[in-house]
């Protein structure tokens, strides 16, 4: 079986700014290389991008200051107050973990295939140029190809806890995303 580096790309970003005369300039000071870190799982998750609060605050790069703090301590899969983007890369054959986080994510399916296996049992076949929008639903994904990696781009929103039908759903969060054995 073929390492992720060989089959995917680390992921590059672009992140842009103002100069001192107030005109759009490409950041030269964040890497264009997305920092990666790799789970137990097999999983390669790379943080692209994280703020700390909404409305962003862009004075001054406050909010690539508090990208950088969190370069240095990766945050879970959600930023309370705030947002992250990432390109999540699952290995060939990959099951998951069911598990729900208080957030609306938007996950784009860029390459390979992914089955999104909701706790009801239904299942989702996705592939490159699909989307799903999670509303804080306990789930899991699975890479069905026994060869290929599969890539997404997934962005996070922190969301209020939600009730239904009168009880209240619990957050379980994903442990792998807390034991990351590798930071790039």
């Amino acid at each position: 079986m073929s390492t992720q580096r060989e089959v995917l790309a680390v992921p590059k970003r672009y992140i842009t700014t103002h100069n001192g005369e107030g005109l759009a300039v490409f950041s030269s000071d964040v890497e264009e290389e997305a920092p990666q870190s790799s789970l137990s799982d097999g999983m390669t998750i790379s943080l692209c991008y994280a703020t700390t609060e909404f409305p962003v605050i862009l004075s001054e790069d406050h909010d690539m200051r508090a990208y950088e703090t969190l370069v240095q301590r990766p945050p879970g899969i959600v930023v309370a107050g705030g947002s992250v983007a990432r390109i999540v890369d699952f290995p060939p054959g990959h099951v998951g973990t069911m598990h729900r986080t208080l957030s609306v994510n938007y996950n784009f399916v860029i390459q390979g295939q992914l089955e999104l296996v909701l706790d009801s049992g239904e299942t989702r076949l996705l592939g490159p140029g699909d989307m799903v929008v999670q509303r804080a639903i306990n789930h899991a994904w699975r890479n069905p190809s026994p060869t290929s990696w599969a890539r997404i781009a997934a962005m996070a929103l922190p969301a209020e806890g939600i009730t239904v039908g009168g009880r209240t759903l619990e957050e379980t969060g994903l442990p792998s995303m807390s034991d990351s054995t590798s930071q790039q």
